[in-house]
């Protein structure tokens, strides 16, 4: 990878990182991502996943 392509993934990172985050916001993304359902259940791929979020809660 480039130098510059790292400076501007840097840049990414740490735009994101500071943006404001809210639940129906992270929904949509996962949604979009196809990670969980409309019912907001983890699809068949990332069914492991529910594992690591239950122990979270």
């Amino acid at each position: 990878m480039e130098s510059n392509q790292i400076k501007l993934l840097a840049t990414l990172a740490k735009a994101i990182k500071l943006e404001e985050k809210n639940r129906d916001k992270i929904v949509l993304t996962l949604q979009s991502a196809k990670i969980i359902t409309q019912n907001e259940n983890f699809t068949g791929h990332y069914s492991n996943l529910e594992k690591v979020v239950s122990v979270a809660e």
